[in-house]
């Protein structure tokens, strides 16, 4: 048995975001490939032959993207592993970047909070006349 090798186009592009390579099946039944030319010569290597593995193991007719990218790392899914369907996990991430970005908010000010208490206190130091306190009664007050 004969197989054929597809056409395949080859492009090294500057990606304005992180990803080593992108495949595209283009009308005429070729494929395009993107590296990323950031990469390194092995990493596009790397990339190109990825990319080469999707494309000759027919991936672009099959429909399970997680089930594609376990087999082409060579990922062991374990047998209790739970699937869901891509609609839920999609709405899963969309929760967790909420939350980070929830998260991130919150401690932006609270490092602003700590930058005008660190103001207060630098303030409060050269007030105290001609007696210094301990550290620790600075921050917290002699009631300790």
């Amino acid at each position: 048995m004969v197989t054929m090798t597809p056409d395949v186009n080859v492009v090294l592009l500057d990606f304005p975001t992180s990803g080593n390579e992108m495949v595209f099946e283009n009308e005429d039944g070729s494929y395009t490939i993107m590296i990323n030319s950031r990469l390194s010569c092995d990493g596009q290597l790397k990339a190109y032959r990825h990319a080469m593995y999707h494309i000759e193991n027919d991936d672009f007719s099959k429909n399970d993207v997680q089930s594609i990218e376990a087999v082409a790392h060579e990922v062991v899914i374990p047998v209790e592993a739970q699937r869901i369907p891509s609609d839920r996990f999609l709405q899963r991430l969309k929760s967790i970047r909420a939350e980070r970005k929830r998260l991130q908010q919150k401690l932006q000010q609270y490092e602003e909070d700590m930058k005008v208490i660190r103001s207060i206190a630098e303030y409060n130091k050269w007030n105290l006349s001609d007696q210094q306190l301990p550290e620790h009664q600075q921050w917290y007050g002699s009631n300790l």
